[in-house]
């Protein structure tokens, strides 16, 4: 996961920039990646037509005790118009066009629902301005968890500041977005989410593997170089002795949880060529490696990022964020796979085709749009002489 120089350690370095403009506006991110891991563990190229959607809401005031809501809990105000939102157009983006009757795929095969767990999800995010100027306007745009069935369902959701607005990118995703004024130096700001969430595990029963798949999620993009000859070639090598698409992925993914050592926590996204030639990587390079060998061998494959419950961690982000895959296969629709978490012996029969109640899906899509490429949240501001940093905690309880 690629981190600008000056974004290391947790702080922004903006001396060049001072000295070349006195007034600027700044883009700067978010997050990176860190992999969760259990314990016991030491799209398509065409760009989007797609215009992000925009709408202002505010968060509802907490339920009384013991009730849970399982309506969309953010409130709209109808009378809003959203301005337009200046985001930074990926290069490679994807709009998913639905399948026409003459070439849909008969009803994927539901998952069996095997057990459901409940969980408090806490994100805070809090950025700081080390001056020495004022920052006039700073804008930050946070991911929201929200529902994906079969996955999970939000059962409540508030939000700190309660007035911000609603931003959908181009693969559903949805991000609040909040506007701070006049941060003064050593000042700080600060967006808190609170959901509450079920998440259910999951079995997809893949003995069978026949029929049409659709012509999404298969061309290479950033990271994801599905057309290198490298992975062209391992693709072909590791698959073709399988007939059907269920045991072509079942070969994929048996290949990078044996092949790729995971190496703890990497600054910087590195790409799915580097780990499969390096053999080393963290949970983004084992998720970017199965995402280019399977749409190397003509699976429709997506990236999912977001966050794992632990027993034994609460706060720490670089244990409780994490990536893993959704491949398609035909007669069972998106399924699951976790290949750093698949990666022992032990392990691995659960994490294909098969989910834990422990992951809870924050974004789908590799590069996206909205937080400029990066994970999870992103921000810029506006001012003279500005130095922002920012600061991330999760929290995460089993209810």
């Amino acid at each position: 996961m690629y981190v600008p120089e000056g974004l290391r350690n947790g702080g922004v370095t903006m001396t060049q920039l001072q000295r070349s403009f006195l007034a600027c506006t700044l883009v700067l991110i978010a997050s990176t990646v860190a992999c969760g891991l259990p314990a016991g563990i030491v799209v398509e190229t065409a760009t989007s037509q797609t215009t992000p959607s925009a709408t202002r809401y505010v968060s509802p005031t907490p339920l009384p005790t013991g009730t849970a809501s399982r309506t969309p809990t953010w409130t709209a105000i109808p009378t809003f118009t959203a301005a337009p939102t200046a985001t930074r157009t990926p290069e490679h983006t994807f709009t998913a066009t639905p399948l026409s009757p003459a070439t849909a795929t008969p009803r994927p095969e539901p998952p069996t629902i095997l057990s459901q767990a409940e969980y408090q999800v806490v994100e805070t995010v809090i950025l700081t301005n080390a001056g020495p100027g004022i920052a006039e306007n700073v804008t930050l745009w946070v991911a929201l968890v929200t529902s994906r069935p079969p996955y999970q369902e939000v059962l409540d959701s508030q939000a700190l500041p309660s007035v911000f607005e609603v931003v959908t990118d181009e693969y559903g995703n949805q991000y609040a977005r909040f506007e701070f004024r006049d941060v003064s130096p050593g000042g700080s700001v600060e967006a808190t989410l609170t959901y509450q969430v079920s998440v259910s595990e999951l079995a997809h029963e893949v003995s069978h593997c026949h029929g049409r798949m659709p012509s999404l999620y298969l061309l290479p993009e950033t990271y994801v170089e599905s057309d290198h000859p490298l992975v062209q070639a391992l693709a072909r090598e590791v698959s073709e002795r399988h007939d059907s698409p269920c045991g072509r992925l079942k070969a994929l993914y048996d290949y990078v949880v044996d092949h790729i050592t995971y190496s703890s926590y990497e600054a910087g996204d590195r790409g799915a060529v580097w780990a499969l030639d390096h053999g080393s990587g963290d949970c983004t390079e084992f998720a970017d490696a199965l995402l280019a060998l399977s749409r190397a061998s003509g699976i429709p494959a997506r990236f999912l990022e977001g966050v794992t419950y632990r027993e034994d961690v609460r706060a720490d982000p670089s244990q409780i964020k994490h990536d893993w895959v959704e491949a398609y296969l035909p007669g069972h629709g998106w399924v699951p796979l976790d290949p750093t978490w698949g990666r022992l012996p032990n392990k691995r029969d659960a994490y294909f085709a098969r989910m834990s109640p422990d992951h809870i899906i924050v974004t789908v899509g590799r590069n996206l749009s909205t937080l400029g490429g990066y994970h999870y949240f992103y921000y810029r501001w506006t001012g003279d002489q500005i130095s922002i940093s920012h600061q991330e905690e999760w929290e995460i309880t089993k209810l």
